[in-house]
Protein backbone atom coordinates (compact mmCIF):
# COMPACT_ATOMS: atom_id res chain seq x y z
CA UNK A 1 0.00 0.00 0.00
CA UNK A 2 2.82 2.36 0.96
CA UNK A 3 4.74 2.07 -2.57
CA UNK A 4 1.61 2.18 -4.43
CA UNK A 5 0.85 5.53 -2.62
CA UNK A 6 4.14 6.50 -3.18
CA UNK A 7 4.15 6.55 -6.52
CA UNK A 8 0.78 7.68 -6.83
CA UNK A 9 2.11 10.84 -4.80
CA UNK A 10 5.10 10.81 -7.50
CA UNK A 11 3.12 11.17 -10.60
CA UNK A 12 1.20 13.97 -8.97
CA UNK A 13 4.40 15.88 -8.23
CA UNK A 14 5.71 15.65 -11.58
CA UNK A 15 2.11 16.32 -13.11
CA UNK A 16 2.15 19.58 -11.23
CA UNK A 17 5.42 20.45 -12.30
CA UNK A 18 5.17 19.72 -15.67
CA UNK A 19 1.89 22.11 -15.67
CA UNK A 20 3.28 24.78 -14.31
CA UNK A 21 6.47 24.92 -16.45
CA UNK A 22 4.20 25.27 -18.94
CA UNK A 23 2.61 28.20 -17.25
CA UNK A 24 6.26 29.47 -17.19
CA UNK A 25 7.44 29.02 -20.56
CA UNK A 26 3.58 30.69 -21.62
CA UNK A 27 4.50 34.03 -19.64
CA UNK A 28 7.53 34.05 -20.99
CA UNK A 29 6.65 33.70 -24.33
CA UNK A 30 4.52 36.08 -24.46
CA UNK A 31 6.34 39.03 -22.87
CA UNK A 32 8.00 40.98 -25.53
CA UNK A 33 12.20 40.79 -25.97
CA UNK A 34 15.04 41.64 -28.08
CA UNK A 35 17.09 38.98 -29.49
CA UNK A 36 20.17 39.35 -31.88
CA UNK A 37 20.35 36.65 -34.83
CA UNK A 38 23.11 36.38 -37.56
CA UNK A 39 21.37 36.04 -41.43
CA UNK A 40 23.11 35.71 -44.93
CA UNK A 41 23.33 38.50 -46.88
CA UNK A 42 22.02 38.10 -50.02
CA UNK A 43 22.93 39.90 -52.87
CA UNK A 44 20.61 40.07 -56.42
CA UNK A 45 22.02 40.77 -59.18
CA UNK A 46 19.67 40.78 -62.49
CA UNK A 47 22.72 42.14 -64.82
CA UNK A 48 24.36 39.01 -65.96
CA UNK A 49 27.16 41.12 -67.43
CA UNK A 50 28.18 42.13 -64.02
CA UNK A 51 30.09 40.17 -61.28
CA UNK A 52 30.92 41.36 -58.18
CA UNK A 53 34.65 42.37 -57.82
CA UNK A 54 35.52 41.92 -54.57
CA UNK A 55 34.15 39.44 -51.59
CA UNK A 56 31.20 40.95 -49.35
CA UNK A 57 30.43 39.69 -45.59
CA UNK A 58 28.55 36.98 -45.51
CA UNK A 59 26.61 37.55 -42.27
CA UNK A 60 24.47 40.65 -41.32
CA UNK A 61 24.05 41.20 -37.41
CA UNK A 62 20.38 42.40 -36.52
CA UNK A 63 18.22 42.67 -33.57
CA UNK A 64 15.10 42.10 -33.78
CA UNK A 65 12.06 43.15 -31.11
CA UNK A 66 8.82 41.42 -30.60
CA UNK A 67 7.12 38.73 -28.25
CA UNK A 68 8.87 35.90 -27.25
CA UNK A 69 7.15 33.30 -29.03
CA UNK A 70 7.63 35.09 -32.30
CA UNK A 71 11.23 35.23 -31.34
CA UNK A 72 11.32 31.39 -31.27
CA UNK A 73 9.65 31.31 -34.33
CA UNK A 74 12.62 32.94 -36.43
CA UNK A 75 15.01 30.45 -35.53
CA UNK A 76 13.22 28.12 -37.94
CA UNK A 77 12.63 30.55 -39.94
CA UNK A 78 14.68 31.81 -43.54
CA UNK A 79 15.67 35.44 -43.00
CA UNK A 80 18.49 37.51 -45.61
CA UNK A 81 19.77 41.41 -45.32
CA UNK A 82 19.18 41.49 -49.46
CA UNK A 83 20.61 44.22 -51.42
CA UNK A 84 19.70 44.58 -54.83
CA UNK A 85 22.43 45.58 -57.59
CA UNK A 86 21.11 44.98 -60.70
CA UNK A 87 20.99 48.52 -61.38
CA UNK A 88 24.57 49.27 -59.89
CA UNK A 89 27.07 49.65 -63.13
CA UNK A 90 30.20 50.23 -61.13
CA UNK A 91 30.11 50.81 -57.15
CA UNK A 92 27.60 51.52 -54.41
CA UNK A 93 28.37 52.43 -51.01
CA UNK A 94 25.80 50.95 -48.51
CA UNK A 95 25.00 52.07 -45.27
CA UNK A 96 23.19 48.71 -43.85
CA UNK A 97 22.21 50.89 -40.81
CA UNK A 98 20.03 53.43 -42.31
CA UNK A 99 18.32 50.11 -44.06
CA UNK A 100 16.64 47.67 -41.72
CA UNK A 101 13.69 47.50 -44.45
CA UNK A 102 16.14 44.93 -46.75
CA UNK A 103 15.57 42.17 -43.76
CA UNK A 104 12.96 40.00 -45.70
CA UNK A 105 10.97 38.42 -43.09
CA UNK A 106 8.63 35.68 -43.25
CA UNK A 107 4.88 36.63 -43.98
CA UNK A 108 2.96 37.00 -40.06
CA UNK A 109 6.38 36.97 -38.50
CA UNK A 110 5.12 39.66 -36.03
CA UNK A 111 8.83 41.03 -35.20
CA UNK A 112 10.20 44.21 -35.66
CA UNK A 113 13.70 44.87 -36.74
CA UNK A 114 15.33 47.33 -34.15
CA UNK A 115 18.56 47.79 -35.34
CA UNK A 116 21.78 46.43 -37.60
CA UNK A 117 24.93 45.97 -35.53
CA UNK A 118 27.24 44.89 -38.21
CA UNK A 119 28.68 45.39 -40.77
CA UNK A 120 27.60 48.92 -40.63
CA UNK A 121 28.65 49.97 -43.85
CA UNK A 122 29.61 47.35 -47.53
CA UNK A 123 31.16 48.72 -50.53
CA UNK A 124 29.76 46.72 -53.54
CA UNK A 125 32.33 46.75 -56.31
CA UNK A 126 30.78 45.47 -60.02
CA UNK A 127 32.82 45.03 -63.11
CA UNK A 128 32.42 43.05 -66.06
CA UNK A 129 31.62 39.05 -65.74
CA UNK A 130 33.62 36.31 -67.32
CA UNK A 131 33.57 32.70 -67.44
CA UNK A 132 36.71 30.53 -67.97
CA UNK A 133 37.30 26.56 -67.45
CA UNK A 134 40.60 26.45 -66.06
CA UNK A 135 42.46 22.88 -64.66
CA UNK A 136 42.85 21.67 -61.15
CA UNK A 137 45.73 21.70 -58.92
CA UNK A 138 45.88 19.53 -56.02
CA UNK A 139 47.29 20.76 -52.89
CA UNK A 140 48.93 17.40 -50.72
CA UNK A 141 51.34 16.57 -47.99
CA UNK A 142 51.05 12.54 -48.49
CA UNK A 143 53.83 10.68 -47.31
CA UNK A 144 53.78 7.04 -47.96
CA UNK A 145 54.43 4.17 -45.83
CA UNK A 146 57.92 2.20 -45.84
CA UNK A 147 58.19 0.00 -48.98
CA UNK A 148 55.43 1.80 -50.71
CA UNK A 149 55.09 5.14 -52.98
CA UNK A 150 52.52 7.76 -54.60
CA UNK A 151 52.94 7.23 -57.94
CA UNK A 152 50.33 9.74 -58.94
CA UNK A 153 47.50 12.12 -58.03
CA UNK A 154 44.54 12.84 -60.14
CA UNK A 155 41.64 15.09 -59.84
CA UNK A 156 38.26 14.48 -61.02
CA UNK A 157 36.97 16.67 -62.54
CA UNK A 158 40.57 17.73 -63.20
CA UNK A 159 38.72 21.10 -64.46
CA UNK A 160 36.22 23.48 -62.53
CA UNK A 161 34.35 26.88 -64.65
CA UNK A 162 35.28 30.05 -62.67
CA UNK A 163 32.50 33.23 -63.07
CA UNK A 164 34.21 36.52 -61.63
CA UNK A 165 35.29 39.37 -62.11
CA UNK A 166 37.62 39.74 -65.71
CA UNK A 167 40.54 41.74 -63.47
CA UNK A 168 40.59 38.11 -61.99
CA UNK A 169 38.96 35.39 -64.45
CA UNK A 170 40.64 36.75 -67.76
CA UNK A 171 44.33 36.32 -65.52
CA UNK A 172 43.38 32.78 -64.13
CA UNK A 173 45.73 30.03 -64.58
CA UNK A 174 44.74 27.03 -62.42
CA UNK A 175 42.92 26.79 -58.97
CA UNK A 176 44.34 25.04 -56.27
CA UNK A 177 42.45 22.49 -53.80
CA UNK A 178 42.59 22.76 -50.10
CA UNK A 179 45.44 20.79 -48.37
CA UNK A 180 45.52 17.39 -48.52
CA UNK A 181 47.51 15.50 -45.46
CA UNK A 182 48.19 11.92 -44.53
CA UNK A 183 51.30 10.21 -43.25
CA UNK A 184 52.36 6.54 -43.60
CA UNK A 185 49.99 6.15 -46.82
CA UNK A 186 50.03 2.14 -47.78
CA UNK A 187 46.72 1.88 -49.58
CA UNK A 188 45.36 4.18 -52.10
CA UNK A 189 42.62 6.45 -51.11
CA UNK A 190 40.11 9.59 -52.07
CA UNK A 191 39.54 12.70 -50.89
CA UNK A 192 36.63 14.65 -51.51
CA UNK A 193 38.59 18.65 -51.20
CA UNK A 194 37.07 22.31 -51.51
CA UNK A 195 38.38 23.92 -54.58
CA UNK A 196 40.29 26.88 -54.19
CA UNK A 197 40.64 30.38 -55.61
CA UNK A 198 42.57 33.78 -55.04
CA UNK A 199 40.78 35.00 -51.35
CA UNK A 200 41.00 38.47 -52.63
CA UNK A 201 38.62 38.34 -55.23
CA UNK A 202 34.74 37.11 -55.35
CA UNK A 203 34.19 34.21 -57.98
CA UNK A 204 32.10 30.96 -58.27
CA UNK A 205 33.48 27.92 -59.05
CA UNK A 206 31.79 25.17 -60.48
CA UNK A 207 31.73 22.83 -59.19
CA UNK A 208 33.01 23.90 -56.06
CA UNK A 209 34.89 20.39 -54.89
CA UNK A 210 36.37 17.41 -56.71
CA UNK A 211 37.72 14.30 -55.31
CA UNK A 212 41.51 13.40 -55.03
CA UNK A 213 42.21 9.84 -56.18
CA UNK A 214 45.92 9.16 -54.27
CA UNK A 215 47.54 5.82 -55.81
CA UNK A 216 49.90 4.26 -53.68
CA UNK A 217 51.72 1.60 -54.42
CA UNK A 218 54.36 -0.92 -53.39
CA UNK A 219 57.22 -0.70 -54.36
CA UNK A 220 58.58 -3.84 -56.40
CA UNK A 221 62.20 -4.32 -58.79
CA UNK A 222 61.88 -5.66 -62.42
CA UNK A 223 63.95 -6.27 -65.24
CA UNK A 224 62.86 -4.93 -69.16
CA UNK A 225 64.81 -6.21 -71.76
CA UNK A 226 64.68 -5.75 -75.41
CA UNK A 227 65.17 -1.28 -75.09
CA UNK A 228 66.58 -0.11 -78.33
CA UNK A 229 69.07 2.25 -77.85
CA UNK A 230 68.97 5.55 -80.13
CA UNK A 231 71.62 7.60 -80.97
CA UNK A 232 70.86 11.24 -81.81
CA UNK A 233 72.41 14.59 -83.09
CA UNK A 234 74.90 12.33 -85.54
CA UNK A 235 75.95 14.51 -88.46
CA UNK A 236 74.48 13.89 -92.21
CA UNK A 237 77.71 12.32 -93.20
CA UNK A 238 78.34 9.81 -90.97
CA UNK A 239 76.56 6.81 -89.71
CA UNK A 240 76.59 5.32 -86.15
CA UNK A 241 75.68 1.88 -84.28
CA UNK A 242 75.94 1.73 -80.89
CA UNK A 243 77.19 -1.05 -79.34
CA UNK A 244 75.12 -3.48 -77.86
CA UNK A 245 72.25 -1.58 -79.77
CA UNK A 246 69.42 -3.23 -77.17
CA UNK A 247 69.77 -3.08 -73.87
CA UNK A 248 68.03 -4.24 -70.57
CA UNK A 249 66.55 -1.83 -68.40
CA UNK A 250 66.48 -2.44 -64.02
CA UNK A 251 63.76 -0.41 -62.99
CA UNK A 252 62.45 0.35 -59.50
CA UNK A 253 58.52 1.77 -58.97
CA UNK A 254 55.23 0.82 -58.26
CA UNK A 255 53.84 -2.49 -58.60
CA UNK A 256 51.15 -1.30 -61.00
CA UNK A 257 53.20 1.02 -63.06
CA UNK A 258 56.07 -1.85 -63.85
CA UNK A 259 53.93 -4.76 -64.50
CA UNK A 260 52.27 -2.91 -67.32
CA UNK A 261 55.70 -1.23 -68.34
CA UNK A 262 56.50 -2.29 -71.98
CA UNK A 263 60.32 -1.76 -74.08
CA UNK A 264 58.44 1.33 -75.91
CA UNK A 265 57.03 2.96 -73.05
CA UNK A 266 61.43 3.70 -72.71
CA UNK A 267 64.39 5.41 -74.58
CA UNK A 268 67.74 5.06 -73.76
CA UNK A 269 69.67 7.96 -75.86
CA UNK A 270 72.86 9.09 -76.80
CA UNK A 271 73.69 12.39 -77.56
CA UNK A 272 76.59 11.77 -80.42
CA UNK A 273 77.40 15.73 -80.58
CA UNK A 274 77.46 16.35 -76.93
CA UNK A 275 79.10 13.11 -75.55
CA UNK A 276 81.46 11.53 -78.32
CA UNK A 277 85.18 11.77 -77.50
CA UNK A 278 86.47 9.29 -80.22
CA UNK A 279 86.69 5.75 -81.34
CA UNK A 280 86.77 3.49 -78.10
CA UNK A 281 85.66 5.61 -75.98
CA UNK A 282 82.61 4.33 -74.24
CA UNK A 283 80.30 7.02 -73.02
CA UNK A 284 77.04 6.99 -71.09
CA UNK A 285 73.29 7.02 -72.73
CA UNK A 286 69.97 8.63 -70.41
CA UNK A 287 66.79 6.72 -69.85
CA UNK A 288 63.46 8.61 -70.58
CA UNK A 289 60.06 7.74 -69.73
CA UNK A 290 56.88 9.29 -69.10
CA UNK A 291 55.79 6.71 -66.01
CA UNK A 292 56.36 7.30 -62.44
CA UNK A 293 59.68 5.66 -61.73
CA UNK A 294 61.66 5.82 -58.37
CA UNK A 295 64.82 4.35 -60.57
CA UNK A 296 65.87 3.41 -63.65
CA UNK A 297 69.36 1.87 -65.20
CA UNK A 298 70.47 0.48 -67.82
CA UNK A 299 72.72 -2.73 -68.63
CA UNK A 300 75.61 -1.96 -69.66
CA UNK A 301 75.76 1.50 -67.97
CA UNK A 302 78.16 2.77 -70.70
CA UNK A 303 78.18 2.45 -74.48
CA UNK A 304 81.24 1.77 -77.85
CA UNK A 305 80.09 3.87 -80.69
CA UNK A 306 81.27 2.47 -83.98
CA UNK A 307 81.25 5.29 -86.16
CA UNK A 308 81.80 5.40 -90.43
CA UNK A 309 81.26 7.94 -93.26
CA UNK A 310 77.58 7.21 -94.29
CA UNK A 311 77.74 4.81 -97.35
CA UNK A 312 81.13 3.19 -96.96
CA UNK A 313 81.00 -0.57 -96.27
Amino acid sequence: MNGRRKKRDYKTITAVVAIATILWFMVKMSKVYEYTYEIPLQVVNSNPGNCLKYPVPQKVKVVFSGKGENLFRLQFSELTYQVDLSDVKKQMVLRLVDHPEYVQLPAGANVQVKSILRPQEVVFELEACRKKTVPVTPRYEVTPDLGFILVGVQAKPDTVQVTGGHSYVDTLKTVTTTLVKREKASLPFTETVAVQGNPTYWAVYNPPSVELFFDIQRIVEREIKGVNVKVINVPRNLEVVPLPSFVTLYIKGGEKILAEAQPEDFEVIIDFRRDYKGSGVKIPASIKTDLNLLYAESRPLTFELVVKPKGKK
